[in-house]
Order: structure tokens, then sequence, then C-alpha cells
């Protein structure tokens, strides 16, 4: 069977059920993996799946190849992802394989693979499949082990909250529903559920919070319900999203700045943040006695900066946010909610108030052109080589260019066949305007894109 080299990606691994990816090509991919956990001395490793409708039978594919090929495998099950790196730090070896599609169409799945403490990216497996290795003699012990209990009580032990608060949790029919109602109700919530039952067709909306329309529910809910907040998942859980009692979404890169006002009060250290976040976040860092970092976006990425940098917060515009203070630095969706809810008693303010007391932000949200993944990084390296626009240029994730009065950004998304588009203005009017130019000069250096953001 011919394998797209396509589906092997920076960050991981990623592509259509059943054309691009399936039972055969999880075989060959798990034998990579195998040859890949043998050259580092590592015997075993935690498997796991979120709720896409393809999972339960990749995942079957993947345990029975991984002990094939000598590998001991412990088999998780249904899991988000954040689940999935615990486990993997619980056990000797360090290492871990998640069967997901994340916040992609359900139609997708895909794999993200830690060996050794380490990510794997996509590309490293495509190069060492071609490697042909006789398969060990010994087959590898296939066990079960649910680590729901110890990753939710080792939570609690964490982040003790002092007070009832009511909170509405949006899991989108994701893989967050197997744990996020009970972890919030034993963290003393009141918990009012919406869409945890998980359905991999995505009934309601797709899971992704960071796109404001799959949030016009949870927004619907905290009012209707006089909530204290509200927080969404993705597919996976390895993202949050965020919303205050008064129905504002606020955007990620607000979000760290919270976290980083409380976290640097106590402590000083380096933060790590991605190229889509504000201007006004590496400046409220240096204010805080704080190192910024600014780093490529990319779960992949920010994870290699925290073992490069050993910060105390990382996170991404996305909704990523990795704690290397008091927790394990992997990107935990449920977990940074609990951190978000543990502000509210550490401040004695709400979200909205902690919300009122930063920076007024003239930015958009995320913003996608549909291409194709064979064309996406040579647009943007054609609109890098052949882009006039004046100003500071940043070109360590495709390109920002940094104006007297905002920026704007153009990369390739590494999960999906999009450009990805952000922009900031310090006035509406000036937002408006780095946008229009931007978009102007995109449709200039390539005029076959049909430029229709989403």
């Amino acid at each position: 069977m011919k394998i797209s080299k396509s589906i092997f990606r920076k960050y991981d691994i990623r592509g259509i059920y059943p054309t691009q990816i399936n039972e055969q090509i999880i075989h060959k991919i798990s034998k990579a993996i195998s040859i890949k956990c043998l050259n580092e001395d590592i015997s075993e490793i935690c498997i796991a799946r979120d709720g896409r409708l393809s999972g339960e039978k990749l995942l079957s594919a993947l345990e029975n190849s991984l002990s094939k090929n000598g590998i001991d495998v412990i088999n998780i099950g249904m899991a988000t992802t954040p689940l999935l790196y615990f486990a993997a730090k619980k056990i000797k070896s360090k290492s871990g394989v998640m069967i997901t599609g994340s916040h992609n169409p359900k139609n997708y799945n895909g794999i993200k693979i830690i060996i050794n403490d380490k990510s794997v990216s996509g590309t490293e497996i495509y190069n060492l499949m071609n490697n042909i290795e006789e398969a060990p003699e010994r087959k590898g012990k296939i066990r079960f082990k649910d680590f729901k209990d110890e990753y939710i009580l080792e939570i609690k032990k964490n982040i003790v909250l002092k007070e009832k608060l009511k909170v509405v949790i949006d899991c989108g029919n994701g893989a967050s529903g197997c744990m996020a109602p009970r972890l919030y109700s034993e963290l003393g919530c009141d918990v009012i559920n919406l869409y945890t039952e998980i359905d991999g067709n995505f009934p309601n909306h797709h899971p992704d919070p960071g796109k404001p329309e799959n949030l016009i529910d949870l927004i619907e809910k905290v009012k209707d319900t006089n909530a204290d907040l509200g927080l969404a998942f993705d597919g996976d859980g390895d993202r949050v999203g965020l919303v205050t009692a008064d129905g504002e979404i606020v955007f990620p890169d607000k979000v760290l700045m919270m976290l980083c006002k409380d976290i640097l009060s106590s402590s000083k250290g380096k933060i790590i943040f991605d190229v889509k976040c504000t201007d006004s976040l590496p400046k409220l860092i240096k204010d805080y006695g704080g190192t910024p970092i600014m780093y490529p976006t990319g779960h992949f990425n920010i994870k290699n900066g925290i073992k490069e940098h050993n910060p105390l917060l990382a996170g991404e515009m996305s909704g990523h946010i990795f704690f290397n203070d008091r927790w394990y630095g992997f990107d935990d969706g449920l977990y940074s909610g609990a951190r978000i809810i543990e502000l509210i008693f550490k401040t004695k303010k709400s979200i909205s108030d902690l919300n009122k007391e930063l920076p007024v932000l003239f930015s958009t949200p995320e913003l996608n052109i549909e291409v194709s993944d064979e064309k996406k990084f040579e647009i943007v390296k054609k609109f890098i080589a052949n882009c006039t626009l004046e100003g500071e240029k940043i070109s360590i994730d495709g390109i920002r260019i940094n104006f007297n009065n905002g920026w704007g950004l153009l990369r390739a998304s590494n999960t999906t066949p999009m450009l990805v588009m952000r922009f900031e203005g310090n006035t509406a009017e000036n937002l408006i305007r780095i946008k229009n130019k931007f978009i102007k000069e995109l449709s200039r250096i390539c005029p076959d894109i049909d430029i229709n953001l989403n």
C-alpha cells in the first residue's frame, strides 16, 4: 500500500481515514515506532485513543503490531491526550502513543508520539519506515490499565478550591467527556455539563475552542445558568477555551497573561509563547520580572522549548497551555481549566474582572485560508521572498511583521491544509488597516489563492 508522505508532519501524524491512514498503515507506522523504541532501549509503551469513530480499530491495530514487534503494551483505552502523557510519565520508559485527530474534521485521525520523555515528529517516523528489520523473537505483553483515578487524585492534591463555583464545561462530544465532569465535580465545582457524551460524529459543534463559532452554545449556557465561567475543550482534551460569566470569550494569549501575573508574582523565570500571541504578553512578562521567549507554533516545538529552557509556563494562541511549575510540562486542557478556576480564589476576583485588568487588545482570532497540504509551505515561502511590507520581520515560523501600530502574521498550519493569519493593532482602525494591507499583499504575490478567511 502506498503511504502519503504528507501525513507525516512536523508535530505528529495526521490524515483522512481510511484513505490516508488505516489499519494497514498503522502496522507500518508501528514497526517504525518499535524500531525507535528498541534503538533507545525502550521495551514498554502506553497507548490510548480519543473518541473518533475510527479510533477503536486503529488502537487495536497499534496494540497488535507493537506487541508483534517486541514491545510491551499498556493499553489505557479511551482517554484524553494529556491522560496518555500523564500515564507515560508514570511508567519507567516515559513513552506513549496516542491515536487522535485532535481538532481536525471527524474523518481524520492520527498519532502523537512520546518516546523516552521526548516528542517524536512524524517526519522522523517516516524516515524510519524504510528500515528493514526482522521482528524480534520475543512478542510483547499486552495489559490494560486505567490511569483516570491516579490522574484525578494528583490534580486534587495539586489544586485545592476553597469555595463552590458554578462551571459550565463543553467537551464538544470529544474525549474530555470521559473525565472532565468527574474531575471538576471532585474539585468541588457545581458542574453543568454540555456535550459531554462522547460521539465521534460531533453532532453539536466541532470540538475546536479556537473558533468563536464553536463557543456559541457555551456562552448561552453560561448566561442562562448564571455560571461563574465556562470552559471548552478540543477533541483530545489538550486545549482549553475560556468564557467569562458575562459571556465574553477570553483569547488564550490573554489567559496566558492572567496566569503569568499569578505565577511570576511568586517565582521568577522564563515564559514561552508562540508567534500568534499578542505583543502585550512579552511586555507583561517583563513587567513582572520574567523572561519572555517567542517560539514557533505547535506542541512539538513548545515541548522542545520546555526541554531546552525549563520555563515556568508555556502556551499557544490555540489554547495549548503547558504548566511546568507544579505540573509536568505537557499541554493539558483539563488541568489548565482547574488552574484558571484557582485564579478566582487566589485573587478573589472573577475571570471577568481579571480580564478587564489586562490591556485592551484589538486583534483577530486565528484566521484560516484553505489551501492544499502540498502548496501551503510554498505559498508562505513565496510570500516571504516577495513581501514589500516594511516593518520588523520575524521568520521563526512563517512571517510575522511588527509595525509601529501593530503586527500581522502568515504561516502554514502543520496540522491542517490551511494558511494561518492573525492581526493586531493598537486601535480598531489600525487593526483593519494592517489586516487589509496584509491581505492585499498576499493577493498581489499569490493571485491564484481564494482568500476566504474563516
